[in-house]
């Protein structure tokens, strides 16, 4: 993939949690302070005072491909949805965001198999593995925040 940068979308990831923790802070009216980072694997995001942890992607490509990325394994290991401990995941796309239950997305996944088509991508000889959901109906599992 010749648009994938790992530090770029690295630092476009820390800049959509900083956005997600501001816009969570304001629609929940939440103290100052309430909401931690972290830098664990199983989540991004912690509501201090309600215990609810986040998942938060940055999708760089979804508003030219139409199609939102969800990424379930990388080099032979599975990551990202397939082993968050997070109870939401939100992700920005498109200038939006949009946060859904951890459970409804590997539902409508891995059972469900309500996904466009499986690829793969991610650095040279990561093989990361990912499943494509059509915008329009990846918004309709989730609510826009």
């Amino acid at each position: 993939m010749a648009h994938y940068n790992f530090n770029k979308d690295l630092l476009d990831g820390q800049a959509a949690e900083q956005e997600v923790a501001i816009r969570l802070t304001a629609r929940l009216n939440l103290a100052e302070g309430d909401i931690e980072h972290s830098s664990s694997k199983g989540y991004d995001l912690k509501i201090i005072s309600k215990g609810w942890t986040f998942e938060v992607k940055n999708d760089l490509m979804a508003h030219q491909t139409g199609n939102v990325a969800v990424e379930y394994e990388s080099r032979g290991k599975k990551t990202a949805l397939a082993v968050t401990t997070a109870e939401f995941w939100v992700y920005k796309f498109a200038g939006s965001f949009y946060a859904f239950k951890t459970e409804t997305l590997r539902r409508k996944l891995f059972e469900e198999k309500l996904f466009f088509r499986e690829v793969v991508g991610g650095d040279p000889g990561s093989n990361t593995k990912m499943y494509l959901v059509k915008v329009e109906a990846f918004k309709s599992w989730g609510k826009e925040i």
